[in-house]
């Protein structure tokens, strides 16, 4: 298939370079709570590769031919007059309306000219998509590219058509109008002429990091703030030792509180169906006394729910203290490697 030859391109210009992004990685890293504290210890990285993402933009003019059928809605109103004749010679006239919608379809076409913009990425770098739409270039730092480099990115004759029925697609809805009732058989279709095609080069630096069975890619654009954009997930930290070490104290915990939690059941569990029992008695024989003594009874086993539930909530405090403590302290012994680590990192590579 033949290719669409661009006359005009640009290419955003680096900003900072290769080490720069490099660094902004590492410090990425050290930075992040969700890195392991081992990483700077079993990190692989790759070389800083840049990815050059061409970005196809260009205006159009679009001639459209349109035709559909529009449906006007009218209400028909009928009206039934029912007579009935009694016994005695009494006639009862009723009317009732009913209402119904019919619609009326009438032809209807034109022509629509406008214009608008098209864009186009190519496949392999639509990962890219949202970084690059998002991130913000420096308008100022842009070269024009040469006629040599031009020449690698001419574009195919189907991503042409394609920015042409998006342009097409773009003018009319942008354009046309509806009625308020119905439409059907909606077609359209026209020509496009394109107009100021550039093919604008966006540079990304990218890095690959690799850490036990994980692959993360680090981009940045070159151009603009270094902005960097993550794909992939880092493993996560070795947390056993405190999942142990709360499970064991939990144990200790249940031990120590057993008999008032035991206490605590029975109080509730007892006093509530008694004091029903006690209630219903009381009103089916209308005896005052029980009546008051199922409150008492209720009340009692409340008193009692509180008092356990505080004493448990007393002595589980020293045991949950235990548990805050050293996961802290595995937290902070977490960030003080992963810091040892970023220092001997840094280090070793001279950066």
């Amino acid at each position: 298939m033949n290719n669409y030859k661009i006359k005009e391109g640009y290419l955003y210009k680096d900003s900072f370079t290769e080490k720069d992004f490099l660094n902004s990685v590492i410090n990425n890293i050290k930075n992040d709570n969700d890195a392991p504290s081992y990483i700077f210890d079993e990190m692989m990285l790759s070389d800083v590769k840049r990815i050059n993402v061409p970005l196809i933009l260009t205006d159009g003019d679009a001639k459209i031919e349109y035709s559909r059928m529009i449906g006007i809605d009218n209400i028909i109103t009928t009206t039934k007059t029912t007579t009935k004749t009694y016994g005695n010679g009494f006639k009862n006239v009723s009317h009732n309306s009913y209402s119904n919608t019919v619609t009326n379809w009438q032809n209807d076409s034109g022509v629509i000219e406008g214009s608008s913009k098209s864009g186009y990425y190519y496949k392999e770098y639509i990962e890219y998509d949202d970084y690059i739409r998002d991130h913000i270039m420096d308008k100022n730092n842009i070269r024009a590219l040469t006629i040599e480099e031009l020449d690698k990115y001419s574009i195919s004759l189907d991503v042409v058509e394609y920015m042409k029925k998006d342009i097409l697609d773009k003018v009319y809805h942008e354009n046309i109008t509806y009625p308020i009732n119905q439409v059907k058989n909606e077609k359209y279709n026209g020509d496009v002429i394109l107009y100021n095609t550039t093919c604008t080069i966006v540079s990304l630096y990218s890095l690959d990091v690799t850490i036990r069975d994980k692959k993360i890619t680090f981009i940045a654009s070159s151009n603009g703030d270094i902005d960097l954009k993550m794909f992939g997930e880092y493993p996560l930290d070795d947390y056993s030792k405190v999942f142990e070490f709360t499970k064991d104290i939990s144990k200790e915990r249940s031990i120590a509180t057993k008999n008032q939690r035991l206490i605590k059941r029975l109080a509730i569990f007892s006093s509530v169906p008694l004091f029903i029992l006690l209630l219903v008695l009381g009103i089916s024989l209308n005896i005052l006394a029980l009546t008051i003594i199922s409150f008492v009874v209720l009340i009692i086993g409340i008193i009692i729910f509180i008092i356990k539930s505080k004493e448990i909530k007393k002595i589980s405090k020293p045991y949950n203290k235990r548990i805050i403590e050293y996961r802290n302290r595995i937290y902070i012994d977490n960030n003080k490697n992963k810091e040892d680590g970023y220092n001997k990192f840094i280090n070793k590579m001279n950066i």
